[in-house]
């Protein structure tokens, strides 16, 4: 099994739905030469950002915890 393969196999459909949803618009634009957004791409940057923002917050979460137990780890091997 190849790398690609083993990307796609891990790879949720919704999100490889709406990656090749994206890329099939901005095809689109690309032959009619617009500049016009269209309301699908809205909805996925909107979905995309919001999805940024709660992974962003898990990360911050678990760099805290790592933080805690980095520092409590350290305090016991000072006694």
């Amino acid at each position: 099994m190849s790398e690609q393969d083993h990307f796609l196999s891990t790879t949720p459909v919704d999100v490889a739905i709406k990656a090749l949803q994206v890329q099939v618009e901005q095809l689109k634009r690309i032959l009619n030469k617009t500049d016009e957004v269209s309301p699908v791409i809205e909805d996925n940057s909107q979905e995309l950002k919001q999805e940024i923002k709660r992974l962003q917050t898990l990360n911050d979460k678990a760099e805290y915890r790592i933080k805690m137990l980095l520092r409590t780890l350290e305090e016991k091997e000072q006694k």
